[in-house]
């Protein structure tokens, strides 16, 4: 090997405290000293943040399209078909057609893996999902079967937007920065899930068809931009590096979901532990409680944002070595107190606003976590980040749409309280599982 070797486009990438950095060598660099490596060096205050971008934080805006527009779907839909006259056990099929993608659409996410870069990816995606919702707003009061059906396309265009941003994470950041940054998108999720779904519930009602649609449009559209602020590697271009890329995914998709160390969040992932399904039929049960319009764009708006991403940012307090996958099943049991409680309470607003805002709050937990079981079974990034990440997060989207349609046959056959009784049943059954498992696991632990 020669002493003086030409390093000139050599990339090298460095991890420092949780952040993955990388530099590439210029014309002439001859030794590796040359390229200035230095990840821990001290920057000045003011922009460390400016050489280590992304930082986790940053993660927060990357899911606000997908948040809103699954606001719009949970919240303000309900409460306008229940205005309309569909009873709730036929909104609870409505939604639960309109989330079936959550589970399916790993079938078509492997298109943000080539050709362009994730981040053009992510703001296309955003855009074409944003016309398809003013289109389904458009057509709701006439021709409500054909609003779905573009709300359920929309919705399939819309879910790959997640998978950019988590792709995005697994490429620019290291483990522990990849933890920091899961808890941080599901705040950002949870939040515009619940305040973009009360916002465009009250322009709905107070606004045109015409300028609701444009505002929802734009609401979904304009936070992708913020990708375009995220350095990335182009994509391959050519016929042979894309099969070579599809084969080096096939073997990463494989080691992941094949792997005995995956088994534990993979069942945790498809069980239904802290999917909040009756987040869906809330907002129509809610004038059987004598709450109104009011109550619902608090309680599932705005201070529901509030309650939601206090509840994910406990995922961002929780030391990073503690395991997710039992946080997770633990923070169902919230979940589950909250069922129990709106089982046994009386049908009045208290109970009502008291029982929904403690769901609310146990909801960003399990959502927080949930997203660090899915960092767990990730592992690294490689070729198919994307694919992989989609694949794990349809896994555990399964049990939301299952959830919803088994808690809207509930709401049919036992009436209100069976919404919450079935959602207490599934969590409660899940942490049981997960304390055995526990127990076990240290039985069989060696004894030093």
């Amino acid at each position: 090997m020669p002493r003086n070797r030409d390093f000139r486009g050599l990339t090298v990438r460095a991890e420092a405290d949780g952040i993955v950095t990388t530099h590439t060598a210029r014309r002439g660099t001859r030794t590796l000293a040359e390229l200035s490596i230095s990840p821990i060096q001290t920057a000045p205050e003011g922009l460390a943040g400016l050489r280590r971008w992304p930082q986790p934080w940053a993660f927060v805006l990357m899911p606000l399209p997908y948040g809103i527009f699954l606001g719009y779907v949970q919240t303000a839909l309900p409460w306008l078909l229940r205005q309309g006259g569909f009873s709730v056990d036929r909104i609870g099929a409505i939604e639960a057609l309109i989330l079936a993608p959550m589970a399916l659409y790993f079938l078509w996410s492997p298109l943000v893996d080539f050709w362009l870069r994730r981040r053009v990816w992510m703001v296309l995606l955003a855009a074409l999902s944003a016309l398809l919702l003013a289109a389904a707003i458009l057509l709701l009061a006439r021709l409500p079967q054909l609003a779905t059906r573009m709300l359920l396309a929309g919705f399939a265009v819309n879910l790959l937007t997640t998978s950019c941003a988590g792709a995005l994470i697994a490429l620019t950041l290291g483990e522990a920065g990849r933890a920091k940054a899961a808890a941080w998108m599901q705040g950002g999720m949870l939040a515009a899930q619940a305040l973009g779904g009360a916002l465009l519930l009250y322009l709905a009602r107070r606004l045109s068809t015409p300028a609701t649609a444009t505002c929802a449009a734009v609401l979904v559209a304009a936070p992708a931009l913020i990708a375009l602020t995220i350095g990335e590697k182009a994509p391959q271009g050519n016929a042979r590096d894309f099969w070579r890329t599809v084969k080096t995914m096939g073997c990463e998709i494989r080691a992941t979901l094949f792997a005995a160390r995956s088994l534990p969040a993979l069942l945790l992932l498809v069980s239904p532990v802290g999917t909040a399904a009756a987040q869906s039929l809330f907002a129509a049960m809610a004038r059987e409680y004598s709450v109104g319009e009011q109550g619902v764009l608090l309680l599932n708006g705005i201070l529901g944002g509030v309650l939601t991403m206090l509840g994910a940012f406990a995922a961002v307090v929780v030391p990073a070595h503690w395991d997710r996958r039992i946080a997770y099943a633990a923070s169902g049991l919230l979940c589950a107190v909250s069922g129990i409680f709106l089982v046994f309470a009386p049908m009045a607003p208290w109970a009502y606003y008291a029982g929904v805002a403690l769901y609310m709050l146990s909801s960003g937990m399990c959502y927080a976590f949930f997203l660090g079981v899915v960092v767990i079974a990730l592992g690294e990034a490689g070729e198919s980040a994307g694919t992989r990440y989609t694949m794990l997060v349809s896994l555990g989207n399964l049990p939301v749409v299952y959830m919803t349609r088994v808690e809207g046959w509930g709401y049919g056959v036992f009436g209100s309280r069976g919404v919450p009784a079935l959602d207490a049943a599934g969590n409660l059954l899940v942490a049981l599982a997960t304390a055995v498992w526990i127990a076990v696991a240290a039985v069989r632990r060696p004894k030093e």
